[in-house]
């Protein structure tokens, strides 16, 4: 397994390598990007396939676990798609779109991208939270010049926003990562310092005191790289600026590798400080996150700052599911995270297909959708019933148990003013859809530019997203992982 792990780290970084070299064709540069994809969906495949149910793997500075293999999932079918459906987007933007403008960059956006999952490949395999916390900050720094991959002044603006923003909460996340280790040192020592199976084996002889204190300080830090209300800030523009793969992975993986890293600290913080304390802190900043989107979808005009907003009414459902600590809620969550990832990298694609087609991110400007751009206009609204939670789509399913799960637990309050709020987003996002699809065209399209070669595997993640809403029980691999990696979260509170 550990040779698995380095095969699958050291495929990306020897492209980066190729793609920096710049002694590559644009032609061959696409083909090797999808073969390192590729590789590396192969390598993570047969792991999943060797890997038998409850197993641990656990040598060195990796680890691996059912939580561990979910996320890593999640993170490389995007990796995948993304790699896939990059040639045609970067081809149709070296046309009409910002390569035009800055030719020859191809290259300089592999590498980055490549470089940028390897960061998030790296935060999902390693056992140490310090480690961990090391990751996060390089998907940062990363990201950061992808965000800025366009160099225009509001590109610009959007990183120098998400560096600084980001940078207080990974500031804010190492000391409590640093508190924690004190907790560690009084209670166990300095054997195995910040190593997380032996602390979530001990962590009900930690400090309550110092744990809760660590803990809020790793929320909040963690929480600003998720998007959680108000350290959101950075998350509209930075959306909205990246390029729209890099907004699809933004919202699907890194938000899925940050709130892995949490949950990692969740389950050391639970033992030591009770579930309640969890319970109000997630609570209250989940119906935060999602009460300040809402306004925002209502008068949004930017379509992608509005997948923005939506993206962070999920991370509320998300952490709401993680509040209430029960296996149906953090096994809903993780199908939440999952159907989430697939359905919003859909729509950043085919949001970066209107802008190209339109040329314009202003919803305003664009009408008739359906009849300039038929192809597109379907997966817009087939993304957008999905998004919303409407069936058969998974977060449906998700969110539905998500709610449900509340009542059961009787949070009547928090329940209804979660119903509330989520039927608000609704309305606001219909609402915008419905205006893009239909009347008359006021500004004509370039054409139908949706890829034939794209629009099947676009096809198949929203399938996929049918999938493991209704079948994912009779899916072995997929059940076995979900209740595995709910049983982890749980950590022996149940």
């Amino acid at each position: 397994m550990q040779n698995l792990i380095y095969g699958m780290l050291a495929v990306p970084l020897l492209f980066v390598l190729a793609a920096l070299s710049r002694r590559l064709s644009n032609n061959v540069l696409h083909a090797l990007n999808r073969l390192t994809a590729a590789i590396v969906s192969i390598i993570f495949s047969y792991m999943l396939a060797m890997r038998k149910p409850g197993q641990i793997f656990s040598e060195g500075y990796f680890y691996l676990d059912a939580l561990s293999f979910w996320m890593l999932l999640i993170v490389v079918t995007l990796y995948f798609a993304s790699s896939w459906v990059s040639k045609s987007y970067l081809v149709r933007e070296d046309k009409r779109g910002y390569l035009a403008r800055t030719p020859d960059q191809i290259g300089r956006y592999y590498a980055l991208f490549q470089l940028f999952v390897w960061t998030m490949l790296a935060v999902l395999t390693l056992k140490n939270l310090g480690l961990m916390w090391v990751g996060i900050e390089a998907t940062t720094l990363v990201s950061a010049l992808l965000v800025s991959f366009k160099f225009t002044r509001s590109a610009l603006e959007a990183t120098w926003k998400y560096i600084m923003v980001c940078t207080v909460g990974i500031c804010l996340a190492l000391l409590g990562t640093i508190i924690l280790y004190y907790a560690q040192f009084a209670a166990l020592g300095t054997e195995k310092a910040l190593n997380w199976p032996w602390l979530s084996q001990n962590a009900g002889l930690l400090n309550p005191s110092l744990v809760k204190l660590s803990f809020l300080f790793i929320f909040v830090g963690y929480g600003t790289k998720i998007g959680l209300a108000p350290m959101h800030t950075w998350l509209p523009d930075a959306y909205s600026e990246a390029p729209s793969l890099i907004s699809g992975l933004l919202s699907g993986a890194l938000c899925t590798c940050a709130l892995y890293v949490l949950i990692r600290n969740l389950i050391i913080a639970v033992p030591a400080v009770g579930v309640s304390y969890v319970t109000t802190l997630f609570s209250f900043f989940a119906l935060l996150t999602v009460a300040v989107a809402v306004p925002f979808v209502v008068v949004q005009r930017d379509i992608k700052r509005l997948l923005a907003y939506s993206s962070m009414e999920n991370i509320g459902i998300m952490l709401v599911g993680l509040s209430v600590f029960t296996s149906i809620s953090l096994g809903a969550t993780l199908l939440h995270m999952a159907n989430h990832a697939l359905i919003k990298f859909v729509l950043f694609y085919i949001a970066g297909t209107i802008v190209q087609e339109f040329q314009t991110k202003n919803m305003m400007r664009i009408h008739g959708l359906s009849q300039e751009a038929p192809h597109t206009a379907t997966f817009l609204l087939l993304g957008m019933i999905g998004i919303l939670g409407m069936p058969p789509f998974g977060l449906f399913y998700s969110k539905f148990s998500i709610i449900m799960s509340l009542f059961a637990g009787g949070h009547y309050l928090l329940g209804t003013v979660m119903v509330t709020l989520l039927a608000g987003v609704l309305i606001g996002i219909l609402y915008h859809v419905m205006r893009m699809l239909s009347g008359r065209a006021k500004r004509k399209a370039c054409s139908d530019l949706l890829d034939h070669t794209d629009a099947p595997l676009l096809a198949a993640m929203l399938f996929a997203s049918m999938l493991l809403g209704v079948f994912w029980q009779q899916i072995p691999v997929l059940n076995n992982l979900l209740v595995e990696a709910s049983r982890i979260i749980a950590g022996g509170v149940q």
